[in-house]
């Protein structure tokens, strides 16, 4: 005798530990995802200011307040006009392919270069991700939080119309994810900036902002 439907999901349906095991890894991602470019920014800043601090207070022979700070400063605006120009952004290329070459790190890097672009450069920003909106995805009834990359007047679907651009983050990213395309009378904009966007999908929709639908 065939076993039942119900029992076949039954059978399917993971089991407690299961479950657990899942959630916790779930949550070790998402935290990880939050905490790695934090902590690499912060263990930069303090290994520059102890550098210039403590080295080279050592080779001048004495302390000087506020040596730490004042290097600090100087190295990261030096990196700033440095990486701006050709020869910087050839040598800075060449370190991220060498990165790129790494077992560990290659699955790291580009995501934490991503997300510092995204924090730190307002351009990056408005180029990558114009607006969020709420689209019901992956079927009707359900919805996903989708950010707008494009827009374009076509009439592939029969007719003249609008079709959207969305990108469906998946979490602990909010860069990568399926595209799909979709009427701009199907989606609902939201009032939620990019950034407020950002931490609800790295979250895990733990750090959450009241979705609430712009006005027409």
């Amino acid at each position: 005798m065939s076993p039942t439907t119900a029992q076949k999901r039954e059978v399917d349906r993971p089991t407690g530990s299961v479950r657990i095991g899942q959630a916790l890894r779930r949550y070790f991602v998402t935290g990880l995802a939050a905490l790695f470019p934090v902590a690499v920014t912060i263990w930069l800043l303090v290994a520059i200011f102890n550098f210039a601090d403590h080295f080279l207070g050592r080779a001048l022979g004495f302390q000087l307040p506020g040596l730490g700070l004042v290097v600090t400063l100087l190295v990261i605006f030096a990196v700033g006009v440095f990486s701006i120009h050709f020869f910087g952004r050839v040598v800075f290329r060449t370190v991220e392919l060498g990165f790129a070459r790494l077992p560990i790190v290659r699955k790291i890097y580009p995501a934490v270069k991503q997300l510092a672009q995204f924090l730190f450069s307002e351009e990056s920003r408005n180029a990558a991700f114009r607006r969020v909106v709420l689209v019901q995805y992956p079927r009707a009834g359900l919805y996903s939080v989708a950010f707008v990359t494009n827009e374009a007047e076509t009439s592939v679907a029969g007719r003249p119309q609008t079709l959207l651009t969305l990108l469906i983050p998946n979490p602990p990213s909010p860069f990568t994810g399926p595209i799909i395309f979709a009427p701009e009378e199907d989606v609902i904009p939201l009032q939620l900036s990019v950034e407020e966007a950002v931490k609800l999908i790295v979250s895990g929709g733990v750090v959450a902002s009241p979705l609430q639908a712009m006005s027409k």
